[in-house]
């Protein structure tokens, strides 16, 4: 007897150890990365004194559980067990899903009980033709040659008869059978609608990860489950701008500030306190391997000219990396690693359908309005707003940022972002009525073409701008002539007038004229360029 009382004792201590006690959890903050999302989640338990184990429900499958941290409150934690195979699915308690599912279900009903009614229809058609095609047998039976006149009018009567029946009879299951059909499909509509409505409201997915906390208490208590983890799902934000012109005698630029941000974690947040951080923790966080240089020699192939000397175009440069800082109902934390915001109000964001714009602040900027010019690669100039960011704050680079001209739409193009203090450019769409010719002259005949011998070329060309705007422009020009790193090819220029700047912004061969065009004024720039090289040699 006292063993068995002892293994009940054991059993009764397992069972304790057993206690499993669902809990609900929700998403109660998010910090979002431009590439994933650091999700906080809580959950609230009573368990009495022992040991339990906590299973948390709700957590999606896009949870990356290496991620995940658990912080515990009135009780202490034993371990931790989680999978993401084999778990539960998530459980529908939205009363609007329900409600939804009921009208489907009673939809298919109704369109069951229509497919009935069909069925029945075509019994009784089918029925009425049985009956028609009989009764005109019966009327071509050679037994009625001896009947009398009497007997075959009754039965003539007869056969009428039942035949008109019949043939209503079949009519009326006809006509039946086209109300049930238009019936029919007035309700496979509803079903679409009663469906479209439901997928609209059920957005999250099924698959969600098993997590179960085993804890203990030496008294009955209360506490809470905070649970941390990242999920790079197609959660992600980004900025976005409204650079809106004010034209004038005091031009004025006013840059909105926004961030896109959207979900897919697979449920949808609802009343989440929400911060947005540049940091990027899906990215590289390790300095690079370097690897070992292997040189070696061997016999010289055929060598050709420097590409460079072929290339004209202007060097690539790699953008700044800018950070942005926030204000009105965002506030701001930055450190060396990057820039976190902080939105004033909750969130709601339904996963995987919408796309969320929240807007930050208008930052006002006076600006110096100006047309620039690039004959080689456009027909008319294009007007551009040069202005300083004297905000003291940094603007992120934005894939999408709206241009206004005082207040008309005139397109969307991408935005460099600029530093606190630095100056920048940015243009606003063509000026129509300013237009821009660029022709390679022949230098004897005047028509088009180049002057080229087998090692010396010569090229003309002539620009025209004619301003047939109703103002006077400022406007600053750009051109190219090519350049060498050989002393074998030699390349000489001359320009009327003389550009303002040569190699501007430290690029070679870039010239820039600054110009004043008055309204309905004209002028024209002449730019010869010769290049020369040794006798057998090629250009590129």
């Amino acid at each position: 007897m006292r063993f068995c009382f002892s293994l009940l004792a054991l059993l009764s201590a397992s069972a304790a150890w057993a206690d499993t006690i669902p809990v609900s959890s929700k998403v109660t903050e998010v910090t979002m990365y431009p590439d994933s999302a650091a999700i906080t989640r809580t959950a609230e338990f009573q368990i009495s004194a022992g040991k339990h184990r906590l299973v948390l429900q709700g957590v999606p499958n896009t949870a990356t559980l290496e991620t995940l941290r658990i912080d515990l409150t009135g009780a202490r934690q034993i371990g931790t067990v989680f999978r993401d195979e084999y778990a539960p699915p998530r459980e529908f308690n939205d009363p609007r899903i329900e409600e939804a599912e009921a009208r489907i279900d009673e939809i298919e009903q109704r369109i069951q009980a229509v497919k009935d009614d069909a069925t029945r229809a075509g019994l009784k058609g089918a029925a009425a033709e049985v009956s028609i095609g009989f009764l005109r047998q019966l009327g071509e039976n050679e037994g009625l040659a001896d009947a009398t006149p009497d007997a075959l009018r009754d039965i003539a009567r007869m056969i009428s008869a039942e035949a008109e029946t019949a043939g209503q009879t079949a009519l009326d299951a006809e006509i039946e059978a086209r109300r049930i059909e238009r019936q029919l499909q007035e309700l496979e509509d509803e079903l679409d609608t009663a469906e479209q409505a439901l997928e609209a409201l059920d957005v999250e997915s099924e698959n969600r990860v098993f997590i179960a906390v085993e804890v203990e208490a030496d008294e009955a208590s209360e506490g809470a489950i905070v649970l941390n983890y990242l999920s790079g799902w197609g959660t992600s934000w980004t900025p976005v701008y409204d650079l809106k012109l004010e034209t004038g005698d005091s031009p004025k630029l006013s840059i909105g500030r926004g961030a896109f941000v959207q979900q897919n974690t697979g449920e949808n947040w609802t009343d989440v306190t929400l911060h947005l951080s540049t940091l990027a923790p899906i990215g590289q966080v390790s300095p690079s391997l370097l690897g070992t240089h292997y040189r070696w020699i061997e016999d010289p192939e055929p060598v050709a000219l420097d590409s460079r000397v072929s290339s004209y175009a202007e060097p690539l440069v790699e953008p700044p990396v800018i950070i942005e800082e926030a204000g009105s109902m965002w506030s701001a934390e930055t450190d060396d690693t990057g820039v976190t915001y902080s939105y004033g109000e909750p969130v709601s964001i339904t996963t995987g359908a919408e796309t969320l714009r929240l807007e930050l602040d208008v930052l006002n900027e006076p600006g110096e309005v100006m047309a620039r010019a690039v004959p080689m690669q456009d027909e008319m100039a294009y007007r551009v707003v040069r202005f300083t960011n004297t905000s003291g704050e940094q603007l992120l680079s934005a894939e999408y940022a709206a241009r206004y001209i005082d207040g008309t739409f005139i397109g969307i193009d991408k935005f460099d972002g600029l530093a606190a203090g630095e100056e920048d450019e940015l243009g606003f769409g063509p000026i129509e009525g300013l237009q821009i010719r660029r022709d390679t002259l022949d230098q004897s005949e005047g028509g088009r073409g180049i002057i080229s011998r087998s090692n010396q070329q010569v090229q003309k060309v002539e620009i025209e701008i004619e301003n047939l705007t109703g103002e006077t422009w400022p406007l600053h020009l750009r051109d190219r002539v090519p350049y060498s790193e050989q002393e074998d090819l030699q390349i000489t220029w001359t320009a009327t007038p003389r550009p303002s700047v040569e190699d501007l912004d430290k690029r070679r061969g870039i010239l820039a004229w600054d110009l004043e065009i008055a309204s309905g004024d004209s002028r024209k720039i002449e730019l010869e360029t010769s290049l020369s090289w040794p006798e057998g040699m090629e250009l590129r």
